[in-house]
């Protein structure tokens, strides 16, 4: 014959019913958590992607833009599979005037790109100068071959990919022409 039930007030939970109530309690913490973690780990990696593919646009635009106002550009492999490219281009000035403007993609470690710019001409730097450039973008490989800079008359294209840790890498291909024929009195190389 089954107890009646009484409505005390005191009578409280059973050992089983908080069991299952820590334990759906728990279920629900590990969802939340794992989810979160999940968007952190997703924020990040969107955050490296970003700055990586920026970077990487930089370079390219910088490239692009002082290669198409040149009068003349010239690339070198002073080294193993590193390139050095110096151009003569004009400056975003009211009045047209003429600077140097140079990149140096150096193979060695992650591999980078380096700028610098001048008045005066700019030879290939040795290792310690090139501490000196401005570092524009680390991570950079060439996209395939061993080379990121490649010729062709007055063109030049810039093919390179830029790592970003363990995910994917951002690849850039860009191409740009040289204006020859402008005057100048400016020796770049």
């Amino acid at each position: 014959m089954p107890f009646p039930q009484r409505d005390d007030p005191e009578r409280g939970y059973t050992l089983v019913e908080l069991i299952v109530y820590s334990g759906l309690l728990l279920l629900v913490v590990t969802v939340v958590a794992s989810l979160f973690v999940s968007g952190l780990t997703t924020t990040e990696r969107v955050r490296a992607m970003t700055a990586a593919t920026t970077s990487a646009q930089v370079v390219a635009d910088s490239i692009e833009t002082n290669v198409r106002n040149s009068t003349d550009f010239l690339l070198t492999n002073p080294s193993g599979t590193d390139q050095f490219l110096v151009a003569r281009t004009t400056r975003r000035d009211a009045t047209l005037s003429w600077q140097c403007v140079a990149w140096y993609y150096s193979a060695s470690g992650q591999g980078s790109i380096r700028f610098k710019q001048s008045s005066v001409a700019i030879l290939a730097p040795t290792p310690t100068e090139l501490q000196d450039w401005t570092l524009v973008q680390q991570g950079i490989t060439p996209l395939s071959g061993a080379a990121v800079f490649t010729t062709s008359g007055q063109s030049l294209t810039v093919n390179f990919n830029s790592l970003v840790g363990d995910h994917p890498p951002v690849v850039i291909s860009s191409s740009a022409t040289s204006r020859a024929g402008a005057s100048g009195n400016l020796t770049c190389f």
